[in-house]
């Protein structure tokens, strides 16, 4: 979900919205995906103490899109990765 502006921002964030964020995150940190989370997290919220952004909007454009292509199904296997990247 992008969010455009303050207002968006604002209309999103209410006590629901952020109790069903609270229960996805808890979900994550009980699966696989726990140290990525984790890590994501600490990136984001130590974000403020740099002097430039740690993501650029090309890395955010590119995240959001990442997951748009998850939402849809479209996944690619490790064992497919690795065969197409030679590695």
């Amino acid at each position: 979900m992008a969010l455009d502006n303050e207002a968006s921002l604002k209309k999103t964030l209410t006590p629901q919205y952020l109790e069903n964020l609270m229960k996805k995150v808890e979900a994550i940190v009980q699966g696989q995906n726990r140290d990525l989370l984790v890590r994501f997290i600490e990136i984001l919220y130590n974000q403020e103490y740099f002097e430039e952004e740690v993501f650029s909007p090309e890395d955010l454009a590119d995240i959001q899109a990442g997951l748009e292509e998850i939402r849809r199904g479209e996944t690619v296997s490790w064992t497919d990765f690795k065969k197409e990247n030679n590695l």
